[in-house]
């Protein structure tokens, strides 16, 4: 069955009509609960539990109108976003859980809401009675798509087209046939029929990312792909194919990066809500007329480009490629467009697109060289800053601590926004990997306890992701303990010098062996790809214990972050966070014909000694600790020199 008739309404606008005046009447007050106590940060600190009572009543009239017996509410986007605009924050809606990660899935009867380690607290706080929390990670508990297998048997199963990726649908759709299950799409998003005032679509204005900071044109990045499409899928005239194959390109980073575009239609990411099209001869891109300027139409031009309303791109898309040759895109477009283009017209790969991106060029790279400096110089005055507060007996609370920080990111070149939501934590607070301080729930830096500063600035010329635990008193021999075997793990991974073709599941054991020789772990992975201005988090690369998130071998001019923990659930936590770059090496032998790689430390933020086990150490690890301090040290003196109090602070570590 094809999805055209019915994907117009689910793209082209947020708000949307109610089923009734009366489901209108009866969630109205909810709604606005949910509008004004959230803005699509995950907050923490937001532990009272919304009653979710009338919205499930309204959705599960929905589904009995829809014929579903289950429907599920996904993260998602219609781009497979990591982070949404407030229109699509539906699983929020719906549950009250207002964490960036997790999957809803409502029955007639139940409502379980499916999320891992990061979020098990705040989630536990924020779902009322309605809801089942289903910890994802722990022994025996299932993640949503293999639960719903377990449903009874002929379980109409509902879901939004639009909201899932085809490599996860494609998967779903064949383990539930096994089960004698249906996936049933409806021909409108349900939740959305139950969501009154909902916010529209944001259409910020577009802009043109200049080459200073791309180190590559459009035009040039449009020939790479282009070259990789006529040697991948060689046009077969025969068939009717005389241009050759075209590229969709649906996510928005990979858009925005592949074009030189920025926007800023989800918080912290400069990204515009867009499908991008490339054929032989051209480039079709759909983006919303409102955030268009003359000058974004003249750089659109200029490489070839054709623009058409956000509204009908999949329309246009299916008008676009209606008789010609394959259409490649990766498995991350939505089922809804693989199905209306046709599986049998769709060739999925892996994102050459995407594993460009993941490649910096020596401009990127310098950029982000530069960025980390200036980050460093805000972070020095900032902690020199608090320091000095904290000695003199002055309360500084979380919020506070991280407005300060974000204060001094501010007065720097080509600051444009925060990377994402700070995370100051103390105590027991930073034990919860995405807390989120609250000025409506202030909580005080202890002297007590180790703090925690999770945070990073948007720069034009790079993303900041930095994390640093410090201590304002007297770190016990457990808190040194902790921190030095996350720090040991840091280092391990940081010195490393390996072969060309080494993966970031070959890696991530070095950070976590030393906290493995004390029967300590941490549940999340330990690097993640990192963007030129754009998502802080990059997939193509990364740190992981699992292959099945990052398995692309690294090469020159990856950047990843680095960053072991460990938490104490309801006491402290710790992690140490610097991002690398891989660089190409000399080694005194050389073996085989391969190159061999090592990681240049970007990050240039002092790491506090206050809470190291120096009996812990190796040489070479005491070593390498006081060589990273110096040279933070020399290379930001320079840029806080005026800053007495900076400068006094820089010379202490």
């Amino acid at each position: 069955m094809g999805f055209l008739s019915c994907l117009a309404p689910l793209l082209s606008f947020c708000s949307t009509s109610l089923s009734s005046a009366s489901t209108a009447t009866l969630l109205e007050k909810d709604a606005h609960e949910f509008l004004e106590g959230h803005d699509g940060k995950d907050e923490e600190s937001a532990d009272r539990a919304v009653d979710t009572s009338a919205r499930l009543d309204a959705l599960r009239r929905e589904m009995q109108g829809a014929g579903v017996d289950v429907y599920v509410v996904p993260t998602a986007d219609a781009h497979g976003s990591e982070w949404v605009g407030a229109c699509d924050e539906r699983r929020a809606f719906i549950s009250g859980f207002t964490g960036s990660s997790g999957v809803a899935v409502v029955t007639t009867h139940e409502a379980h809401l499916f999320t891992d380690s990061r979020y098990y607290v705040q989630a536990s706080k924020q779902l009322d009675a309605n809801w089942t929390l289903q910890k994802v990670g722990e022994e025996g508990v299932k993640n949503w798509d293999k639960w719903i297998l377990d449903l009874p048997k002929d379980s109409k199963i509902g879901i939004d087209p639009t909201l899932l990726d085809y490599g996860t649908g494609k998967s779903l759709s064949q383990a539930v046939s096994t089960r004698s299950l249906a996936l049933v799409f409806p021909s409108h998003n349900l939740v959305d029929a139950t969501w009154p005032s909902r916010p529209a679509r944001s259409a910020a204005p577009i802009r043109p990312h200049p080459l200073q900071f791309t180190g590559e044109s459009a035009s040039s990045k449009l020939a790479s792909l282009r070259k990789y499409l006529r040697e991948t899928f060689p046009a077969q005239e025969d068939e009717g194919d005389e241009e050759g194959a075209a590229y969709l390109v649906t996510t928005l980073p990979a858009i925005a990066w592949l074009l030189n575009l920025r926007g800023d239609d989800i918080a912290h990411n400069p990204v515009f809500y867009a499908y991008a099209l490339v054929t032989p001869s051209e480039v079709v891109l759909w983006v919303q007329g409102a955030a268009v300027s003359d000058e974004v139409r003249k750089a659109v031009r200029d490489f070839g480009g054709r623009i058409e309303e956000y509204e009908g791109a999949l329309e246009g898309l299916s008008r676009e490629v209606s008789g010609k040759g394959k259409v490649v895109t990766d498995a991350k477009a939505s089922w809804a467009v693989v199905d209306l283009l046709g599986e049998g017209n769709v060739v999925i790969v892996k994102s050459p697109v995407e594993t460009a991106q993941a490649i910096k060029n020596e401009v990127e790279i310098e950029g982000f060289r530069q960025a980390y400096l200036r980050d460093g110089a805000a972070w020095a005055h900032w902690q020199a800053w608090l320091e000095e507060e904290l000695a003199r007996g002055k309360q500084v609370t979380e919020w506070d601590a991280a407005e300060k920080l974000t204060s001094y990111r501010r007065e720097q070149k080509y600051f444009a926004g925060l990377a994402y939501e700070n995370i100051s934590a103390t105590g027991e607070n930073a034990a919860l990997p995405h807390y989120e301080p609250s000025p409506s729930s202030p909580v005080p830096i202890s002297l007590s306890s180790p703090y925690l500063n999770d945070s990073g600035a948007q720069y034009l010329d790079g993303t900041i992701d930095t994390t640093r635990t410090m201590h304002f008193g007297k770190p016990t021999g457990e808190h040194r303990r902790a921190f030095t075997r996350v720090l040991q793990g840091h280092m391990a991974v940081d010195a490393l010098v390996f072969p060309e073709g080494t993966t970031g599941e070959q890696v991530d054991v070095l950070a976590r062996a030393p906290l493995w020789s004390e029967g300590m772990n941490y549940g999340h992975g330990t690097g993640h790809g990192v963007g030129e201005y754009l998502s802080v988090h990059e997939t193509q690369v990364g740190i992981a214990h699992s292959a099945a998130y990052f398995n692309t071998p690294f090469v020159r001019g990856h950047v990843t972050s680095n960053e072991p923990a460990y938490y104490e659930i309801g006491s402290y936590g710790i992690r140490i966070e610097s991002v690398l770059c891989v660089q190409e090496v000399s080694t005194r032998r050389g073996f085989g014909d391969r190159r061999w790689l090592a990681f240049e430390r970007l990050t240039t933020v002092p790491i506090q000694t206050a809470m190291v086990d120096w009996a812990l150490l190796s040489p070479v690890e005491k070593a390498w600790l006081k060589k990273h301090n110096r040279m933070c040290r020399d290379k930001l003196l320079p840029l806080v020199k005026h800053d007495k109090r900076a400068v006094k602070w820089l010379k202490r570590q």
